[in-house]
């Protein structure tokens, strides 16, 4: 075979390798672009630094979160609590320290225990909140505010003292609190809780 021919066929048989050499890189930026992403514990880490607030997280703590029109690098607390909520977790914070631990675990959180329902917290941590209704019978509240709350959060009464207690996020006890209120006064008057026996809700 003459020495020319055969520089061709040699030429021609590398043509497919160069080509897929020069599209690789590409293929790669695009398929590692979803990495690009910081995880949420270095969030968390990186607002620990630029702020000094201390934070507790539970080792099953992990995500990515994905940010549209906003700088992970520069969240505000309420930003990074909403981030959590977005990913299944529950922040409380106890002596200074953030702790953040999954949902789940929620219920068990030392949470601050209110009885007003005008108190202040971010929207997104989690609270303990006991309400009186004064003419509704609360274990009759139940059925009606339990589908309002996720999974995770707790709402239960108590017939003897027809109180109603609620763990969730701040947001969603205020809502939930506010429909109590709204509720008792739409009632003609007390009724029989069904002898003094507790109803919980979850």
């Amino acid at each position: 075979m003459p020495v020319m021919r055969m520089l061709t066929l040699i030429a021609l048989a590398a043509l497919p390798l160069a080509a897929a050499a020069q599209e690789s890189p590409s293929r790669e930026s695009t398929s590692s672009a979803p990495g690009s992403w910081p995880e949420l514990i270095d969030i968390i880490q990186g607002f620990s630094k630029r702020t000094g607030r201390k934070f507790n997280v539970d080792p099953r703590v992990r995500a990515i979160p994905m940010y549209a029109g906003i700088d992970p690098n520069k969240l505000t607390y309420e930003q990074l609590l909403a981030t959590l909520t977005v990913h299944g977790f529950a922040s409380v914070v106890q002596d200074d320290v953030v702790i953040v631990v999954p949902d789940a675990s929620a219920r068990q959180l030392p949470t601050p225990v209110h009885v007003d329902m005008t108190f202040k917290a971010v929207d997104d941590e989690w609270v303990t909140l006991m309400v009186t209704p004064k003419r509704a019978c609360a274990p009759l509240l139940v059925p009606i505010l339990r589908p309002l709350m996720p999974q995770a959060a707790h709402l239960a009464a108590d017939a003897h003292s027809n109180s109603l207690v609620l763990v969730d996020r701040a947001v969603n006890v205020r809502r939930v609190a506010d429909l109590i209120d709204k509720l008792d006064k739409a009632a003609s008057g007390k009724q029989d809780c069904g002898g003094g026996s507790s109803k919980p809700g979850s």
